[in-house]
C-alpha cells in the first residue's frame, strides 16, 4: 500500500502537475501567439517528420559509393521506405541513419549543400562520393549527425534568444 506522498512522487511531472500546459502558455507568450482555447490539446505524433539515409550498393559497379536520402512523416515512413526498397532492391540497401527533424526538406537541403560543397555528385536524393574519396558509411553518418546537431543547436539558440529577449523586455514576472 502506498501513501499519497509516494503516489504524488511517482506521478510524472509531480513537481508541476500541469507542466505541459504551463510550457504551452509560456511558449505562446514568448512568440506572441494567440492562446489556444482547446483545453485538451494533444500533439499528434503522426505529423513528426523523419529524415533518413540509406546505403545503396550498385550491383553493376560495387566500387561506387552511393547513399539515398529520404524524409517522410511518421505515418508515411514505412510506405516511403518500402517504395525506395522496391525501386532499388531490398538486398542492395540498408538503413544507416534516421532521426526526427523539424523540417525534412530543410535537413535534406543542408545535407545536399554540404556534400555538393565537397564536390560530390548530388542529384535528387542520391549522394555519390568521388572514386578517390575516403568516405565510407561511418564517415557519412558522422557528417550527417554533425549537421543534425548543428541544426538542433540553431533551433535551441533561437529559443534561448527569444526567451532572453522576452525576460529582458517583460517587466511582469511570469507565473504560468
Amino acid at each position: 500500500m502506498t501513501t499519497p506522498r509516494e503516489e504524488a512522487l511517482n506521478t510524472p511531472n509531480s513537481a508541476y502537475p500541469n507542466l505541459e500546459e504551463r510550457l504551452d502558455t509560456y511558449m505562446r507568450r514568448i512568440f506572441y501567439l494567440r492562446d489556444s482555447h482547446l483545453a485538451t490539446q494533444e500533439h499528434d505524433p503522426a505529423i513528426v517528420e523523419y529524415f533518413g539515409v540509406l546505403s545503396l550498393t550498385n550491383v553493376r559497379a560495387p566500387r561506387r559509393k552511393l547513399w539515398y536520402m529520404y524524409y517522410a512523416t511518421a505515418d508515411e515512413l514505412d510506405a516511403t521506405v518500402d517504395q525506395i526498397h522496391k525501386k532499388y532492391g531490398q538486398k542492395n540497401m540498408y538503413d544507416l541513419y534516421r532521426k526526427p527533424v523539424f523540417s525534412g526538406s530543410g535537413m535534406r537541403a543542408r545535407v545536399k549543400n554540404h556534400f555538393s560543397a565537397l564536390k560530390w555528385y548530388v542529384k535528387g536524393n542520391i549522394l555519390e562520393a568521388p572514386p578517390d574519396s575516403p568516405y565510407n558509411d561511418e564517415k557519412v553518418v558522422n557528417t550527417i549527425a554533425d549537421l543534425y546537431q548543428a541544426d538542433r543547436r540553431r533551433y535551441h539558440d533561437l529559443l534561448v534568444g527569444k526567451n532572453s529577449d522576452f525576460v529582458k523586455w517583460n517587466p511582469a514576472h511570469l507565473n504560468c
